[in-house]
């Protein structure tokens, strides 16, 4: 039997307003209603196919940026009292001998990664980056130490190591000469990909609340737009490791998940140490 549509309107007569059944009432057919539109594959053919790679990279960026929220430092309590204006400049002056050898090894990273490399693309870009940690012949451990020396007053005092600080050299250093290459550079992408809103920030703070001349801030106002290019080398390798193999995403994430899970317990132990002194 056909599908016959009605539907009640209203009708004016002069007797007033009253209500008849309209029979020529044509909607869609209920089967039509439950049909699926035709695709338009003339439309579709103009949009260029994403490659199995393509999708895969989409796909881990979706991925790292999951990963990176976890552990963004500019969440961590220790960089809220920083830009709060809540610490003392003897406690910068501690954080920046606590974190030291980290600003120091860095360099040793990207040379024992190179190191093991084959001839190629990576290679290069790597050896580039690793020289980009000399500026104007100061490292920038130097520079570093400019920050920590300016900060320090008659009151300051050698502070005392901090054991998760160590585990993240010792981390990353072990990452360079052992981990797979897509591990690694995820690794990396985890600490330069930060260090530019955190570098922002932290001179911010330091301008505002600490008093801190152009020596201080000198490492930071350089890192700003210094690590902005050397994440987007991390970021582009990546993207060729995916390109190469598609298996390679697992890897980067796993570096990522690692480096940026140390960097955060790291401040972890640098904030522990400075509420321990307050305390006693």
């Amino acid at each position: 039997m056909p599908f016959v549509a009605t539907r009640v309107v209203a009708v004016t007569s002069p007797g007033g307003i009253g209500y008849d059944v309209d029979t020529h009432y044509s909607p869609m057919p209920f089967e039509a209603a439950l049909t699926p539109p035709i695709p338009n594959y003339v439309e579709d053919r103009r949009k260029p196919m994403q490659s199995h790679s393509q999708i895969a990279s989409n796909d881990l960026w979706n991925q790292v940026e999951a990963v990176m929220s976890k552990y963004d430092l500019l969440q961590h309590p220790f960089y809220q009292a920083w830009s709060n204006g809540e610490l003392t400049r003897p406690q910068l002056a501690a954080y920046g001998e606590q974190y030291l050898p980290h600003v120091a090894a860095f360099p040793t990273y990207l040379t024992a990664l190179h190191a093991r490399l084959p001839e190629g693309r990576a290679r290069k870009a790597i050896l580039a980056n690793a020289a980009d940690e000399e500026s104007n012949g100061r490292s920038h451990a130097d520079i570093w130490r400019q920050f920590v020396s300016e900060m320090s007053t008659d009151d300051s005092r050698p502070p005392a190591p901090v054991p998760e600080m160590q585990d993240l050299v010792n981390e990353y250093a072990t990452i360079a000469r052992e981990a797979s290459l897509p591990t690694a550079l995820g690794a990396l992408y985890a600490y330069e990909s930060q260090v530019p809103r955190v570098a922002a920030s932290k001179l911010a703070g330091l301008k505002e609340f600490y008093g801190a001349n152009d020596r201080a801030c000198e490492y930071f106002a350089l890192h700003i737009t210094a690590d902005v290019h050397h994440s987007n080398v991390w970021r582009s390798l990546m993207e060729g490791c995916v390109k190469e193999d598609t298996a390679s995403v697992p890897e980067i994430l796993a570096g990522v998940e690692q480096g940026a899970r140390t960097l955060w317990q790291a401040l972890d132990g640098i904030e522990a140490a400075r509420t321990a002194a307050l305390i006693h």
